[in-house]
């Protein structure tokens, strides 16, 4: 158990009654009862331990984004990683071997690859968010995602301890890492492996991957796809087929510029979103038979909401 108490959390690392519309990119979210800030492994072994003595579970907060949180009182414990970043890199021969606390903008990740001519993460070019985040929703595009390249994978378990993973055996799927779905872990730190090739090229590549990105709205307040692409089709097309752009609920709208985009162009409310989606989901049903699911996370969203699937 971390030095830190998980019983008597009164430092600066923990706060209450937080509005989290403030930290998604949605900008909605309710009232977090506890909301934790750890800057460092200590701190996030505490939040995570009275998470386990005193809650059911806990929710993991990044960048904000690929997410959709409830507009009640949100009662789950939520961790904010943000604070916990920072990057080091080992180069021997044409392998480097790049560490990222859990909480780094995937964006800066990104940056320094291509300053120097690292390849291996392009595939998630234009990707919002946390290495965390990325790792846990193994975030990625056609080409490939970021599991592919992850060595190691240091958690923080339920009791508070420290444990590596060997990136190489893990059984990773279309935007998922089993790691995080089922016991209660949070990612720490990450060690991509990538290798060293010419600048110019790494900087094509990833100049390729974000000009595929060129119909995403991205000056707009959305949180990323907000359907997974089913087998050997493409949710965006299937939206848009369906006549979904334009569609609104609320201060809720279908991105007109691609359908698997839900923005907030107004006072927005999670319920508007749900609703939104709910109305997106029936209309593909209806036209194709397909199911859509969700590729946001969600958290506080009940059973009966109109749309509880994620």
């Amino acid at each position: 158990m971390s030095k830190l108490s998980a019983l008597d959390l009164t430092g600066s690392f923990v706060r209450y009654n937080v509005l989290l519309a403030h930290y998604t990119t949605w900008g909605v979210g309710g009232i977090a009862e506890t909301f934790f800030t750890p800057c460092d492994k200590d701190e996030l072994s505490a939040a995570v331990g009275w998470a386990r003595e005193n809650a059911e579970d806990f929710f993991v907060l990044g960048g904000g984004s690929n997410v959709l949180i409830s507009d009640q009182v949100i009662r789950t414990p939520v961790i904010l990683t943000t604070g916990i970043s920072g990057i080091s890199a080992r180069v021997s021969g044409d392998e480097v071997f790049l560490d990222c606390m859990a909480g780094t903008r995937l964006k800066d990740v990104l940056s320094l690859s291509v300053r120097n001519g690292w390849s291996g993460l392009e595939c998630a070019a234009g990707i919002p968010g946390t290495v965390g985040g990325a790792i846990a929703g193994n975030a990625g595009n056609l080409s490939g995602s970021v599991g592919q390249t992850v060595l190691r994978i240091a958690t923080i378990e339920a009791d508070g301890s420290l444990m590596e993973w060997n990136g190489r055996e893990i059984n990773w799927g279309y935007r998922r890492c089993p790691l995080f779905e089922e016991d209660r872990r949070i990612a720490y730190k990450v060690t991509f492996a990538l290798r060293v090739l010419e600048k110019d090229h790494v900087a094509g590549v990833m100049k390729t991957v974000m000009s595929g990105r060129k119909t995403q709205p991205i000056s707009s307040r959305t949180a990323g796809c907000v359907f997974k692409n089913p087998t050997g089709d493409s949710a965006g097309r299937l939206l848009d087929a369906s006549g979904c752009k334009g569609m609104t609920v609320g201060g809720a709208r279908v991105s007109e510029a691609h359908a698997n985009f839900i923005e907030n162009f107004g006072n927005c409310t999670a319920l508007d979103i749900l609703s939104l989606a709910a109305s997106c989901r029936e209309r593909v049903w209806e036209k194709f038979g397909a199911t859509l699911d969700f590729e946001i996370k969600t958290l506080g969203i009940p059973a009966g909401a109109p749309d509880a699937q994620g």
